[in-house]
Formats: structure tokens, C-alpha cells, sequence
């Protein structure tokens, strides 16, 4: 009986993380070009990095709305009604050239997307036992990393040899594929949060509960928006800077790529040793990684640098990501894993509006090399204060 059970929470568990794997490499296939994308409706370093932030600022307020929405509703239902949108929005990104269209596409996207990631971090919650929870969600998250290290490969090499719009075509075929595959998948759990509607869908009530768990939720809150801040550095600026550099497409597609390759192999081994070890002491494993390696990142020219340099960086970041999301699971009760996922979510993108904002101010006044020289200080600053709470 117990073998069957494995068996078929080790099925759930595949045929969900290949779904998602479906949608990240949709975004993957977009990302080696969204920058060039972007670029091509304004002219300044600042102006692209405020455009990339409109994705995220309309979910910062939404992301907790939507996780209890999905405690009340099914996170099957909000999926494939969110990625049946997000098709449509990638063929409208193909065809549009106008700058207000952009705005209000960014806009739309940022709310389909809060609501796929929201829902799928619910659903893994749901099915992970607890004596699991690292493995599991390391394991969905070598999955989801793996969409996002083949999808900018692809990218890359079709906006460099044809054109920098028909990945979002590419990326609404992906998406259609997984909405097949989650159709076919059952979400029969009961989510049985209690609080009235009203309350759980209002902007403020998930998050004063939510941080009034503990010094702990605040910590790992603070990790997830460093962590945000450098990813979504990483993914508007570092193409720029390889552009900047005299690399075309293709090679900044392969070095989002390589940044990727880490999460792959060290995920899953992150996730079980957290598991046997304590998943904070991992995740600080990652985070001392990371503050050190991630400054001298713009200066270096080198494509062997460069690559070296973020496949070390994102070993740091592959010891971080799962745990801290398998440590919020061990905290919050499981009647709101949907609404507490949703607020936690929203400090993901706090993390994701102010990297682009920030960098792209300091790439302004500093030029690229001081690109990446934030995120190294806000992750030294996750170092101190780690220390006096321990101390």
C-alpha cells in the first residue's frame, strides 16, 4: 500500500513539474530576447529596466488576492485558465508594436504569470509530505530550472538567425502544451481555509498574518527578495552587458543557459541534504557563495570569465532557491498553503521590481561593470543579519 502511494505521488509530482517545465521554457525562449524586445520601443538603460517592472509591480498587490483565490477555487482551474490567457498575450507581445500596448501587455502578463507561479508553489505544497518537502520541491525545481536553461538556448539562436519576435510564438505553442498536460491532471484536495472571503482576498490581511509568524518568515521573506533582485539582474542586464560587450544573441543565450546548468545538478542534492542537515544551514551555504562571487561579475570581459563566474554564482543560488521555499512550507499551516504562498510570492517580486529599478539607475550613473555590485552588498547584508539572529 505504501509502495502504491509512492508511486503515485512520484507520478503527480512528474507529470506537474513537466507541465511547468512546459511554461518556463516558454519564458525561457522569450527571455534571451526580451531585453532586445524591450530596447526596441525606448532608447535608455533606465527606461527598459522601468518597462521590465511593470511585469512585476502589478502582481506585488495581486499575489496574495490570487494564493487564497486558489485555496477556495482549485490551483488546477486558475492554471489552465492562466496559461490559456498567457498564450493569447505572447501571439498579441509577436504582433504589437506600439509603446502603450507594451505597457498594458506587461501589465496582463505580470498577472497570468503571479498566477501560475502563485498556484504551482500551492499545489507542491500540497502533495509534499513533510519528511519530502526539500527532495520534492527540489526536484519540481530542477524542472522548472530546466525550462529556463534550455528555453534561452532556443531563443536565442531563433531571435539571432530570424527575429527577436518569433520566440513568443514559440513560447504560446509551449504554453499550450502544458495546459494539455495539466487537463489531465486531478486536484481533488480540499483547501480549508476558514476566514471569510472578504477577508482573505484584501491587500493587507494575508500579509499581517502571514509575518506575524515569527522572526523566521521574516528572514526567509528578506532572502527571497535578494535573491529576486539578483535573478531578475541577471536576466535584464546581464544580456545587455554581454551586448555590450560585442556578444551577439546566441552567446547570451547560451550563458542564460549555463546560469542555469547549477540549479539542474545541485538542486536536488541541495534539497535532500537540507533535508538531513537543516535546510538553514544550506541556504546560508548559498548565500556566503553568492556575496562573494557575484560582484566582479562586470568585470570581467572573457566569455570563459563570465561563464565561470555564474556557473559558481548559481551553485550559490541552487543551494538557496528550494529550501527557502521548503522552510516556509515547515512554518505556515497547510489550510492557507495557497494564500501564504501567494504573500510570499509577492516578496519574490518585490525582489524582481526593485532589481531592475535599482540596476538600472546604477548602469546609468556607473555604466555596467557596476551592474551586479548591489545584489553582492544585499546579499552580504543577509550575512549580518543572520548572524544577530542567531547571536
Amino acid at each position: 500500500m505504501r509502495a502504491r502511494e509512492n508511486e503515485g505521488l512520484f507520478f503527480t509530482v512528474l507529470l506537474f513539474s513537466i507541465a511547468i517545465f512546459l511554461f518556463c521554457l516558454a519564458q525561457g525562449a522569450v527571455s534571451a530576447v526580451y531585453p532586445s524586445y524591450l530596447k526596441s520601443f525606448v532608447l535608455k538603460a533606465h527606461l527598459v529596466g522601468l518597462l521590465a517592472a511593470l511585469v512585476y509591480i502589478i502582481q506585488l498587490p495581486v499575489s496574495g488576492p490570487v494564493g487564497a483565490l486558489s485555496d477556495t477555487t482549485g490551483r488546477k482551474k486558475l492554471l489552465i485558465v492562466s496559461l490559456s490567457a498567457f498564450a493569447g498575450v505572447e501571439v498579441l507581445y509577436f504582433i504589437n508594436h506600439h509603446l502603450i500596448a507594451l505597457i498594458l501587455l506587461q501589465l496582463l502578463a505580470g498577472l497570468l504569470m503571479v498566477t501560475v507561479f502563485v498556484s504551482s508553489e500551492a499545489f507542491i505544497r500540497d502533495i509534499s509530505p513533510p519528511e519530502k518537502r526539500g527532495e520534492i520541491r527540489s526536484f519540481f525545481g530542477t524542472w522548472v530550472t530546466a525550462g529556463y536553461l534550455i528555453g534561452p538556448v532556443i531563443g536565442g539562436w531563433i531571435g539571432n538567425t530570424y527575429s527577436i519576435r518569433i520566440p513568443f510564438l514559440l513560447s504560446a505553442a509551449f504554453m499550450l502544451l502544458s495546459l494539455l498536460l495539466l487537463s489531465g491532471l486531478r486536484d481533488d484536495r480540499s483547501h480549508g481555509n476558514k476566514a471569510s472571503m472578504r477577508d482573505r482576498v484584501s491587500l493587507l490581511g494575508p500579509v499581517r498574518r502571514f509575518f506575524s509568524l515569527g522572526e523566521e518568515i521574516c528572514y526567509l521573506s528578506l532572502s527571497a527578495i535578494v535573491l529576486y533582485f539578483w535573478y531578475a539582474t541577471k536576466w535584464i542586464y546581464a544580456p545587455l552587458y554581454l551586448l555590450h560587450l560585442g556578444y551577439d544573441l546566441s552567446i547570451v543565450g547560451i550563458w542564460l543557459g549555463a546560469s542555469l546548468l547549477p540549479l539542474i545538478i545541485l538542486q536536488i542534492p541541495a534539497g535532500i541534504l537540507g533535508d538531513r542537515i537543516g535546510k538553514d544551514r544550506v541556504i546560508m551555504g548559498g548565500i556566503i557563495i553568492s556575496s562573494i562571487f557575484i560582484a566582479p561579475l562586470g568585470f570581467i570581459s572573457s566569455l570563459n570569465g563570465l561563464i565561470l563566474a555564474i556557473l559558481i554564482i548559481s551553485s550559490g543560488s541552487a543551494m538557496i532557491e528550494p529550501l527557502i521555499n521548503a522552510r516556509i512550507t515547515d512554518i505556515i499551516p497547510k489550510e492557507s498553503y495557497g494564500e501564504y504562498s501567494g504573500v510570499f510570492e509577492g516578496t519574490k517580486i518585490l525582489g524582481c521590481i526593485l532589481g531592475p529599478v535599482v540596476t538600472g539607475f546604477i548602469v546609468e550613473l556607473a555604466g555596467f561593470r557596476y551592474a551586479f555590485v548591489p545584489s553582492a552588498i544585499l546579499f552580504f547584508l543577509l550575512i549580518v543579519g543572520r548572524g544577530r539572529i542567531w547571536a
